[in-house]
């Protein structure tokens, strides 16, 4: 099983720190992953993306080419990448940011994680709220491998609202 996931978004949103997290998850749950990240010269506003390749063998190209699974927090991000996604792939965006349009072949999640952070607390926790509701879904890595993730790579004062952004994740029934 090779999984591709491609996340994107502009700088400032979380985007490489979702896709590190999403590569040291599968490291966690025993998986083959390689991670790699492209951002604009400026640090917030300029656009950003990281791919994460997760396999149950080794893997002998490490770049994304075709993702299974799209993760999309922003509009520009969105219309770059859709046509990118595999037939038979899913998209997961942002719908407080991100219209999406229909295309064939792919099925299209909406999770408001914009929203869901701000109700817990913390708007900038958006990313993990969409990690985890793709997490969720996909069940490419365990709830546990993600928290327990995160709890290792997040400062000390992060850990609580991590946690409620996992459970909004998680806890999201669209």
């Amino acid at each position: 099983m090779r999984t591709e996931l491609l996340f994107c978004g502009f700088g400032g949103q979380g985007i490489i720190f979702a896709g590190k997290i999403m590569g040291q998850a599968g490291v966690a749950a025993k998986l083959e992953t390689a991670q790699s990240a492209s951002y604009g010269s400026e640090a917030r506003g300029s656009a950003c993306h990281a791919g994460v390749v997760v396999s149950t063998e080794q893997i002998g190209y490490p770049k994304v080419t075709k993702p299974d699974i799209l993760v999309a927090m922003s509009q520009e991000a969105y219309d770059k990448f859709i046509n990118t996604v595999k037939s038979g792939g899913t998209v997961f965006y942002d719908s407080h940011l991100v219209n999406a349009t229909e295309t064939e072949g792919v099925v299209q999640n909406a999770i408001p994680a914009t929203s869901l952070a701000t109700d817990i607390g913390r708007r900038g926790v958006a990313n993990v709220v969409m990690l985890s509701a793709m997490v969720a879904s996909s069940g490419i890595v365990s709830k546990d491998n993600l928290q327990d993730t995160l709890d290792e790579q997040s400062p000390p004062a992060f850990k609580e609202i991590n946690g409620n952004a996992v459970d909004a994740g998680f806890g999201f029934k669209g």
